[in-house]
């Protein structure tokens, strides 16, 4: 398990800026997640840039950013960049990366919040087709533990597809509450992640709560926060070849 905690200087700020940046009060806070297939920091124009991809998610203000396809010193294509350490570093996050290829092409969870555990876990591949994997993390919000769960399934498989989506399935009670899973999931709510959603106990906040219509680049969320999440959005931009997808959260104290 692999796991990289990257910190800003300690910056004195006031009782007004604090309450100003990040949308709290003295009873709930609101925490904005995105979900967000970079591409390997590679956009439709064909600019490979790193910097613009975290300026993306700053502009956004996302608190915790659940990516796919990152690269790290996976080739040429990306400079051999370690792009989790990258984008942790220009961002001031703590981060966990949990590669599927090697070392080297994975999946990466950046949080304003401290990351408590995380683990990096193998999908199931009855096809023998590109690996993928889930990372299962632990995260304290204002003293209330979350957990946040990101992957990329199959993309050249269905019936690794489906075998992945029964595995989550399988997986996914243990957690109970306050769970939160974003994904580039290469099937929709309606297709092969159906049986995921089946029992009612993780609800498509995309289309299921927000009704911004289906897509591929989801946030799942468990049942219990469904009447938390207040607002979000499909952000189609040409720094990727997927849109990113971010919902608020208010969270309770």
């Amino acid at each position: 398990m692999k796991r990289s905690i990257w910190f800003l200087p300690i910056i004195v700020l006031t009782l007004a800026a604090v309450i100003s940046c990040s949308g709290t009060s003295a009873k709930n806070r609101n925490v904005r997640i995105m979900t967000y297939n970079l591409h390997h920091c590679e956009g439709e124009d064909g600019i490979y840039d790193v910097a613009r991809i975290a300026r993306f998610m700053q502009e956004h203000k996302a608190d915790i950013v659940l990516c796919q396809e990152v690269d790290n010193g996976f080739s040429e294509r990306s400079k051999m960049d370690a792009q989790p350490e990258m984008l942790a570093g220009m961002l001031g996050y703590h981060s966990f990366y949990g590669p599927n290829i090697g070392d080297t092409y994975g999946n990466l969870l950046l949080s304003r919040y401290p990351i408590v555990s995380a683990e990096n876990i193998s999908l199931p591949n009855p096809d023998n087709k590109e690996p993928r994997g889930l990372i299962a993390a632990k995260i304290d919000i204002v003293g209330s533990t979350f957990t946040f769960l990101v992957t990329h399934l199959s993309a050249f498989s269905d019936n690794n597809r489906t075998a992945q989506v029964k595995f989550l399935k399988d997986y996914l009670p243990q957690f109970g509450s306050r769970v939160v899973f974003g994904a580039d999931f290469n099937t929709k709510p309606s297709g092969q992640l159906r049986p995921l959603l089946e029992d009612g106990g993780i609800i498509a906040s995309r289309d299921g709560i927000l009704g911004l219509g289906e897509g591929i680049d989801d946030i799942l969320v468990s049942r219990d926060l469904k009447d938390s999440i207040t607002d979000g959005a499909v952000v189609e931009n040409k720094l990727s070849d997927h849109p990113a997808y971010w919902i608020d959260c208010k969270i309770d104290r």
